[in-house]
């Protein structure tokens, strides 16, 4: 039996854009944490030592829901790219590119795993994400 080349399901490609996309979620909480700690500091300015213990921890409170929430969300759209690649096994030129640039950019964070993971799995089926697909040569 000949090889067949990989599925790109337009499901796929929807699921692995979609994925792509939550990433910037990590960026929105990122921002949501400066904004945050900004407040926190402007609470420790402003107020009476007294009144710091109460107007710092809601400060801090802001900082860790926007942090977690940044990070729940862009894990949400690591296990969809995991989905598009290993399950509707979904290949495209971009795809490829993004799992080696993003995967060597999230080695050195919390998310060693997934960056490892992709860094690997993008080098390793390298020609499968840039074969032409069987449309672009029947056409």
């Amino acid at each position: 039996m000949p090889p067949t080349l990989p599925s790109t399901s337009i499901s796929g490609a929807f699921i692995a854009r979609l994925g792509a996309w939550l990433q910037l979620a990590q960026f929105i909480g990122f921002a949501g944490t400066v904004k945050g700690i900004m407040k926190a500091f402007e609470a420790m300015s402003s107020s009476t030592p007294s009144e710091d213990p109460g107007r710092l921890r809601m400060a801090i409170g802001e900082v860790l829901k926007s942090a977690f929430t940044g990070i729940c969300i862009s894990l949400i759209g690591i296990l969809l790219i995991l989905i598009s690649i290993v399950v509707c096994r979904y290949r495209a030129v971009w795809l490829f590119w993004f799992l080696c640039i993003y995967g060597g950019l999230m080695t050195p964070t919390y998310f060693f795993p997934f960056g490892l993971f992709f860094l690997i799995y993008g080098l390793l089926k390298k020609d499968e994400f840039l074969r032409p697909s069987a449309s672009a040569i029947a056409a």
